[in-house]
């Protein structure tokens, strides 16, 4: 079953009539009251901020791997369930505020985030959001007659268009959405798209890459899942397009792609199917939308366009006067409206009239008040200027020295960002030694891949290291910390064709024995090679890589363990594509990829 984060909007009547007196508030200011709905990782609340004297949403998340006890407490997978618990903590707040910094009006605000302890004694993350009022793109689209009065295409590209702009934005700073469909999509004030429920993203990490004990797991919504996410195989920005395409397509027909058949699952219609074009089911639609839906619903992942491409196709098509969306009825939070499209694969859009239910959320809105101005590139809030370093005293040994002591502080606090800005402006004022310089850009990688900044990083280690390598031999230690960290962030990032050779150099060069943290590295670099490989099309080298990894997993977490379970389940799957015949890393007796 999914994983999904959905929570409905509800109405007044879901608020308790009184308050209790002396009920206890979040970081000392934060009251929550009725209940907005839940959701298989999340709850959200009316709240009401009486520090501000103002209401917010309230949502409450729950750590990936909230409630495991594994049987063993000292066991190795314990361990690991726990550490991973501390960077689920760290990363929800480095994630929460890469959010909040973007101030994308597609993006609810972020007022405020923290933990607390649930109930049953589990750690519990929460997040302050702006309460927004509007209607969600579900109930817009239910309540359209598509025989009669279907949302105009105009109409149609300027909330598409949007959406495009947020995931171009978030895409760019290594966030992946995953959960892209109309209950996630809000419409306010006369026609602006506010795009919902980063709870996903969050708790998933800006990785690409499945963790052990997420091999096997799918995290999305059904119908608009894209076929990797279906798989459980490597999500990257591409996902959320293929997710946008079915919305699209819902958005223009009323209809979803795909349904459950009785000869076929949904997962099954995602995985294999090809889509219907979008003209089968609408005639008007022109030959650029036509092509635009077939290519974001494309099987392959990195066929697909980007954000900025969708973005670029839709815009001119909104040349009309715009039916805009007014404010709408309903009041909900910055988070997921209840989505009709199960898990069971049902499609119903329930319908209805395109009168009086409709014209309360749809609105004439005129050029000056058109949707996507707000979203015009460029899209990112321009980088924080620093003052050039010439004119600027040049950084001495002792000012490096410093420098470093200032950042080993700021990351061991949690503030990577700040720890980023100092040594961007450290490598500045180091440009007249190189020496010092390629230090400090080796110290900025390693910044950057701790903030998940992975796309920054794999560029800046893979350069690094390239210059490492014209003065020291393979085995060094600096030439195998860029290379592994490079590929790692390029497996990040789902970018087989750069991670595969850095990982294989890495392992190839690595002594397991060198420092403590050295064989869990070499592990690591395994793993993702397998994934980068699996990733790539290339399921027979990918199941050797697995079998030949299991061993070494098995002795380290032991066979009963949940990475294991979930390993086993992946290589069945790869055996059922894998070319006849194939031999397994385990029968030729090779130690690594």
């Amino acid at each position: 079953m999914a994983d999904t984060d959905a929570a409905g909007p509800a109405g007044p009547a879901d608020k308790p009539a009184d308050e209790p007196a002396g009920k206890s508030l979040l970081a000392g200011r934060y009251r929550i009251d009725g209940a907005l709905g839940r959701g298989g990782m999340s709850e959200v609340f009316y709240g009401y901020d009486e520090r501000l004297d103002r209401p917010v949403a309230i949502k409450l998340l729950r750590p990936s791997h909230a409630g495991s006890a594994p049987a063993a407490p000292d066991s190795p997978e314990a361990a690991e369930i726990l550490d991973q618990m501390e960077r689920d903590r760290k990363r929800f707040l480095r994630e929460i505020r890469t959010t909040a910094q973007l101030e994308h009006p597609g993006i609810p605000a972020v007022h405020d985030t923290g933990f607390d302890t649930g109930p049953d004694g589990s750690p519990r993350l929460w997040l302050v959001m702006q309460m927004l009022r509007g209607s969600t793109l579900e109930t817009v689209i239910d309540s359209t007659d598509y025989e009669a009065a279907p949302i105009g295409l105009a109409e149609a590209a300027a909330i598409t268009a949007q959406i495009a702009a947020v995931l171009a934005d978030v895409h760019r700073v290594d966030i992946v959405h995953r959960d892209i469909k109309p209950a996630n999509v809000m419409i306010v004030d006369g026609g602006l798209v506010k795009l919902l429920d980063f709870g996903i993203a969050i708790l998933r990490g800006a990785g690409a890459l499945p963790r052990l004990t997420q091999i096997d797991r799918t995290v999305g919504t059904p119908p608009y899942m894209s076929p990797e996410q279906h798989l459980g195989q490597i999500v990257t920005p591409a996902s959320d397009i293929y997710s946008l395409g079915c919305l699209l397509f819902e958005l223009l027909t009323g209809d979803l792609p795909f349904y459950a058949t009785a000869d076929n699952s949904l997962r099954a219609q995602h995985v294999r199917a090809d889509a219907p074009p979008v003209r089968a089911r609408r005639p008007d639609v022109p030959p650029a939308v036509v092509d635009l839906v077939a290519a974001m619903l494309t099987k392959e992942p990195r066929a697909r366009p980007s954000a900025e491409a969708v973005y670029d196709t839709l815009v001119p098509l909104i040349t009309e006067p715009t039916a805009g969306i007014a404010d709408g009825a309903g009041e909900t939070a910055g988070t997921s409206g209840a989505g009709r499209a199960q898990d069971n694969g049902s499609g119903s859009n329930g319908g209805g009239p395109a009168g009086s239910a409709r014209d309360s959320a749809l609105g004439t809105v005129d050029d000056s008040r058109d949707p996507t101005r707000p979203f015009r590139r460029p899209l990112l809030a321009p980088p924080r200027r620093r003052a050039p370093a010439a004119g600027r005293p040049a950084l001495t040994d002792a000012d490096a020295e410093q420098l470093r002591a200032n950042v080993r502080a700021l990351l061991d606090n949690d503030h990577p960002a700040e720890a980023i800005s100092l040594l961007e402006d450290g490598v500045e004022r180091a440009a007249h030694d190189p020496a010092l310089h390629l230090r400090l850009r080796h110290l900025l990688a390693a910044a950057l891949f701790y903030d998940d900044q992975y796309t920054r990083a794999a560029a800046l280690f893979d350069a690094v290291g390239g210059e490492y390598r014209r003065y020291f031999g393979p085995v060094d230690p600096e030439v195998l910390d860029c290379a592994y960290h490079a590929g790692y962030s390029y497996a990040e990032t789902g970018n087989p064709d750069k991670a595969l050779p850095q990982l294989r150099f890495y392992v190839h060069n690595a002594d397991p024995a060198a420092g403590d943290d050295e064989p869990d590295k070499v592990r690591y670099a395994r793993l993702a090679i397998a994934q980068m490989l699996a990733a790539a099309g290339r399921p027979d080298e990918a199941l050797a890589a697995f079998e030949s990894l299991r061993p070494d997993l098995t002795a380290t977490y032991g066979q009963h363990s949940t990475q294991i379970h979930s390993l086993d389940k992946l290589i069945d799957r790869l055996r059922q594509s894998a070319a006849p015949g194939t031999r397994s890393a385990s029968s030729t007796g090779s130690p690594h990829q």
